[in-house]
């Protein structure tokens, strides 16, 4: 299951970057997180490891991720992996105007086991999830007074 999304944020490239690179906003609009914790490598660079928690409910959901793309400002992919599945991450930032900027994510999903029959009933659930994720980030990012987000 492949999904794209994007929308658009009205504040600078350099605002929104260092906002969705700031590993301590997770939590503020990613509705379900819970932590992070780095495994190896520099926090966010290229082959970077990461433990991602989500409290989804009262059940919690392990993921490791791997960076394994970045080109600061404009680019981040990583690899979310768990008992799940394996999903494929690209956020791409663009500079529309001065104060505008576009977010575009794309999210390839290789689920397996149970994960992988039952996805076929839920795309719209998970597309949903994602673009509230995003409205979460937007509304952060436009709505904290100066330098609060970064």
């Amino acid at each position: 299951m492949k999904q794209r999304i994007e929308i658009l944020i009205d504040a600078n490239l350099d605002t929104v970057w260092k906002a969705f690179d700031n590993p301590q906003n997770l939590g503020r609009w990613q509705q379900y997180f819970h932590s992070c914790t780095r495994i190896s490598g520099d926090a966010g660079k290229v082959g970077s490891v990461s433990e991602l928690r989500f409290n989804e409910k009262g059940k919690m959901l392990v993921l490791t991720e791997t960076i394994t793309e970045r080109r600061d400002k404009h680019f981040l992919a990583a690899t979310h992996e768990s008992q799940r599945g394996k999903t494929t991450i690209v956020n791409r930032f663009e500079k529309l105007d001065s104060n505008i900027t576009r977010w575009t994510t794309w999210h390839s999903y290789a689920f397996t086991g149970f994960t992988r029959l039952a996805s076929s009933f839920f795309p719209g659930t998970i597309r949903k999830r994602l673009e509230s994720d995003m409205q979460r980030f937007k509304l952060m990012v436009e709505t904290d007074s100066a330098g609060s987000a970064a």
